[in-house]
C-alpha cells in the first residue's frame, strides 16, 4: 500500500486551485478526503484534538482514510521525553479513538536533541513506548546528525518503529538505511519538505518543480512496498509550491501502484450490492 497526502488540509489559499471558492472551512476535510487517502496532522503538535473533534473527523471521511498525528511538543520539545508518560498516554488514547482512521503517528525530535546529549533518555523512552503503543504504527524523525545512522535505524526497527525519511534541504538522505531494514516493521513514512526557509513562499501553484526527485521517489516507494512495507507519504507546500499538485504528480508516476482512491462509497455508491437491491425493491 502506498498512501499519499499533504501536511494539512486547512489552507485558505487553496481556494480556487484545490477547493471550490465557496467551500466553507468546515467542509474542507470531507472534500480533501475524497481526493487523497491520508493527511498529516501538525495541529496535534500544539494540542491534542478534543474527543469531539476526533469524532467529527472520522465522521467526515470515507472508510480507509487515515490521520497521521504528530506527537505533542510537550513530549518532544518541552519535556524532552522525560516524565511525559501522562502526555504520551493521552496521545495513545487519541489514536485509539480514531480507530481504523489512525495512521502512523510520528515523533519529531528537535535539531539539538542529539544522541550525545539525550541518548539515554531517548532509548529509555522508546523502549517504554514500544510496550505502551500496542499495535499502533509509529515513526520517529530525527534531526541531529549523530542519530542519522544505520545503528539508530536498526534500534528503531528492533523496537517496531519506522525511521521518518525527510526530503528536506540540509537533511541527509536516509533512504538506503531504511530500505535495508525497514521490512521488519512493515512501515515506511516519508515527508517531502524541501527548503522551508528559502523555498517557494506561495502555496497555490507549482513554482519550483522537482521532476527528477519525484521520479526517484516514485521508484523508491515501489521498492519499499515490494520489500513488504506500507508506505505513507506527506508533501509540504515548500517542496514545489503547492502540495496537492505535488501529490498528484507523484500519483501519476506511481500509476496503479498507488492506493486506489476514493473508495466506491465516497463517490456516492453503495459498498453493498445487496443494499442496492433492497433499495430498488423499496422503490
Amino acid at each position: 500500500m502506498i498512501a499519499l497526502g499533504t501536511s494539512s488540509w486547512s489552507f485558505d489559499a487553496w481556494r480556487g486551485v484545490f477547493y471550490p471558492d465557496t467551500l466553507s472551512k468546515t467542509e474542507m476535510l470531507a472534500y480533501y478526503a475524497r481526493q487523497f487517502p491520508t493527511v498529516e496532522v501538525n495541529t496535534s503538535f500544539y494540542a491534542l484534538p478534543e474527543p469531539s473533534t476526533l469524532i467529527k473527523w472520522v465522521e467526515s471521511v470515507p472508510v480507509g482514510f487515515t490521520f497521521a498525528l504528530k506527537f505533542p511538543r510537550r513530549i518532544s520539545h518541552e519535556k524532552r521525553l522525560v516524565n511525559c508518560e501522562a502526555e504520551t498516554r493521552a496521545l495513545i488514547d487519541a489514536l485509539y479513538a480514531l480507530g481504523p482512521s489512525a495512521g502512523p503517528a510520528f515523533l519529531q525530535l528537535p535539531p539539538d536533541f542529539s544522541r550525545k546529549t539525550y541518548g539515554r533518555e531517548l532509548a529509555t523512552y522508546l523502549e517504554w513506548l514500544a510496550i505502551q503503543r500496542g499495535e499502533l504504527a509509529m515513526a520517529v524523525e530525527v534531526r541531529a546528525k549523530d542519530l542519522m545512522t544505520p545503528a539508530f535505524a536498526r534500534f528503531l526497527a528492533d523496537h517496531g518503529f519506522a525511521l521518518v525519511l525527510a526530503d528536506r534541504k540540509g537533511t541527509p538522505d536516509l533512504y538506503a538505511e531504511w530500505a535495508d531494514i525497514g521490512a521488519a516493521t512493515g512501515l515506511a513514512m516519508i515527508r517531502w519538505i524541501g527548503d522551508d526557509r528559502n523555498g517557494p513562499q506561495g502555496d497555490r501553484e507549482i513554482s519550483a518543480p522537482q521532476d527528477a526527485k519525484l521520479d526517484e521517489w516514485a521508484a523508491r516507494m515501489v521498492a519499499l512496498e515490494d520489500a513488504g512495507m506500507a508506505v505513507f507519504g506527506y508533501v509540504h507546500n515548500p517542496y514545489e509550491g503547492h502540495s496537492p499538485a505535488t501529490v498528484r504528480r507523484l500519483l501519476e508516476r506511481l500509476g496503479a501502484r498507488a492506493m486506489a482512491w476514493p473508495p466506491a462509497e465516497a463517490e456516492g455508491q453503495s459498498p453493498d450490492p445487496d443494499e442496492d437491491a433492497t433499495q430498488m425493491r423499496l422503490l
